[in-house]
């Protein structure tokens, strides 16, 4: 998996920590760490895109057409 996230370009935005319900303070402190570390990686590499990852039907869930080829998504309508 983690050569899959290194090669889509999203290395280091998957964290996974075991948590009992128990642990508040742990939690809010991954919470808090991994936010920053988010923060300090920048956008979404794959944000923008026109990479079709909704299905068969070729919309996106803002309603927008999705193309791998085009350049531009074009308004549903």
């Amino acid at each position: 998996m983690q050569e899959l996230l290194k090669y889509m370009g999203l290395e280091g935005r998957l964290h996974l920590a075991w948590i009992s319900s128990a642990e508040a303070q742990k939690f809010i402190q991954v919470v808090t760490e991994f936010t920053e570390k988010i923060n300090k990686l920048g956008p979404n590499p794959l944000s923008g895109k026109n990479i079709h990852t909704f299905g068969d039907s070729g919309k996106s869930r803002t309603g927008q057409s999705v193309s791998i080829q085009g350049g531009q998504n074009a308004s549903a309508g």
